[in-house]
């Protein structure tokens, strides 16, 4: 008689099998593998001591098309005090008010929360997750309405508190964004192939305020990167590893002003012919001396 290998105890029950989602419920977190890129991205900004306390906050458009078919939420809509129509029927994951970097990083599902604009654009309900969104919610629908136009690409926003450029803001010369733009970017050789279009600085609102928000979203329309008045910084980015990418391309050019003026040094930066030189090689060229072509806030052409 041929011996056959012994089958699994009665005891054992065979593997759990993964279900397509029920297209009778709406979508939940288990649908949005972009979760994980929120929370390295909060790691990274917790290491980095850029979100102290519940400093700082994220948001991240998806693409809809994945919920295809999916049932609609019951939920009652929230109103929003702006329009956003390049929103109406996309899905955003919005970090929660109260939460905190270092959390997140560890639990994303109980600090981000999954949202979807109406189709009226005017409203908002709540699918999964963290349902407290960040009170500056305005300020990141009325920027991600913006990019839909002009920098689609652009899907996550991220805001924080690097303490290096925070201080830039207490210096009156930095509050103008050419010559932030002309004086950071000029620190190291590569910063400025990375955002040609240099760094927006935006005065004082009230944190949260929807001022505060459509304000951003005009000056972000020309530059990715802005600093807030003795707040923080905000970036936009090709996810939020993207975001967070151009963050700390500004903060290492702020860590060598910096390292400058404390040793008594005064920043020069960069010659004008080398910098030039650089973004010429690398096609950016025009796109720099484009950059506050027609901008309230330039001093003169270039």
């Amino acid at each position: 008689m041929t011996d056959h290998p012994p089958g699994p105890p009665d005891h054992e029950s065979p593997p759990d099998l993964i279900s397509p989602p029920d297209p009778e419920s709406p979508p939940d977190l288990g649908d949005v593998p972009e979760l994980q890129d929120i929370a390295l991205t909060c790691r990274r900004l917790a290491e980095l001591g850029w979100s102290e306390a519940t400093g700082g906050n994220l948001s991240l458009r998806l693409d809809g098309g994945r919920f295809a078919g999916r049932a609609a939420t019951t939920a009652t809509p929230t109103d929003l005090p702006v329009e956003v129509p390049r929103l109406a029927g996309r899905y955003l994951l919005i970090t929660g008010s109260g939460t905190r970097a270092r959390d997140i990083a560890v639990d994303p599902g109980a600090g981000v929360g999954l949202y979807r604009v109406c189709e009226d654009a005017r409203s908002y309900v709540w699918l999964a997750g963290n349902d407290h969104p960040t009170s500056e919610l305005p300020s990141h629908l009325a920027i991600h309405d913006v990019l839909e136009r002009v920098r689609p690409a652009h899907t996550a926003v991220v805001h924080t508190h690097p303490a290096r450029l925070i201080a830039l803001t207490h210096l009156p010369e930095m509050r103008d964004a050419r010559t932030l733009s002309d004086t950071l970017l000029a620190m190291q050789s590569e910063a400025r192939l990375h955002l040609p279009e240099g760094i927006g600085y935006q005065g004082f609102h009230p944190p949260g305020s929807l001022e505060m928000g459509l304000d951003s979203a005009r000056h972000l329309q020309r530059r990715p990167v802005l600093l807030w008045h003795m707040h923080g910084a905000l970036a936009s980015g090709a996810g939020p590893a993207g975001a967070l990418d151009l963050l700390e391309v500004v903060d290492k050019a702020a860590d060598i002003y910096w390292t400058l003026r404390s040793s008594g040094v005064a920043p020069t930066g960069l010659d004008e012919a080398d910098l030039r030189a650089s973004l010429s090689r690398y096609g950016k060229l025009d796109r720099y001396l484009a950059a506050f072509t027609d901008d309230p806030t330039d001093t003169g052409a270039r």
